[in-house]
């Protein structure tokens, strides 16, 4: 019975052991399957994060162009605004409409903003840009900016001598504003630019009856009395754009201009 008894412990022993050994056997599979799964995820979501990070970061330097060319465009510095919106909408990778529509429109101000006739169109600058501007530009809300739109686009076209769609740009924004002073001045300035003075000298009376604190509007009708040897009427109107705009370097050459003819007429 002993015998039995001293032998039976040791079998047990191992038996208990060879259990334990058993459970190990089957659950390092599962722990390693376990971590496996983890490597996965974690190899899964560690580039995502990096991604994500470096989109927010795009998204930080996109606002700060965008900051930038709002900030341009404001103090009408459109060529440098153009720059900063392209810059962003590249950085968009092409994908923010929105910043296109403002880098088209800091592109189309550089010739309207304040357009000398008979020169040409800032380099670049096409039919389909103020298409496009337009096609964006319907509705209500979107009055003012589509007259703009097409005010800037009647001064291309008059810059490729495309008169004829000049004249109609121009009338399309009269009919969406009757009150639009830049219409009426830009109009103006087409018929006198084709000899239709007439025409050109009802218009420019037009647009300083809207507004008569409009310096543009009195600087070209100077210019068209001064081309008539109107000396008088000139001065009256160069002597209002200098008053209404002091800084307006051409209004006042203008004037000196008309005041040494006076003298001259005087000797």
């Amino acid at each position: 019975m002993i015998t039995g008894e001293i032998f039976s412990l040791p079998l047990n022993i191992k038996l208990c052991f060879c259990m334990n050994s058993e459970k190990v056997k089957k659950i390092w599979p599962i722990v390693v399957s376990v971590g496996s799964a983890a490597m996965m995820i974690l190899a899964f979501f560690i580039p995502s994060i990096q991604d994500q990070w470096d989109r927010y970061q795009a998204r930080q330097v996109i606002k700060q162009y965008e900051k930038l060319g709002n900030e341009f465009f404001d103090g009408d510095n459109f060529e440098m605004a153009e720059e900063a919106y392209s810059k962003a909408f590249e950085l968009s990778e092409q994908k923010r409409l929105d910043l296109e529509i403002k880098r088209l429109s800091a592109k189309i101000n550089r010739i309207g903003s304040d357009p000398t006739w008979g020169t040409k169109a800032p380099e670049g600058l096409k039919d389909i840009d103020f298409q496009f501007l337009l096609h964006f530009q319907s509705g209500e809300d979107k009055i003012k900016h589509r007259v703009w739109t097409l005010n800037c686009y009647g001064i291309f076209l008059a810059t490729e001598n495309r008169n004829y769609e000049s004249e109609k740009v121009f009338k399309d924004a009269i009919k969406l504003d009757s009150i639009d002073v830049q219409a009426f001045v830009n109009l103006g300035s087409l018929y006198f630019n084709v000899d239709r003075i007439d025409e050109a000298r009802n218009y420019y009376f037009k647009a300083i009856s809207l507004d008569p604190q409009n310096s543009r509007a009195h600087y070209n009708l100077g210019l068209l009395f001064s081309d008539q040897d109107d000396l008088e009427s000139a001065k009256q109107e160069f002597s209002k754009a200098v008053e209404l705009e002091p800084g307006d370097a051409d209004a006042k050459a203008e004037l000196d201009s008309i005041n040494e003819r006076f003298q001259n007429k005087k000797r």
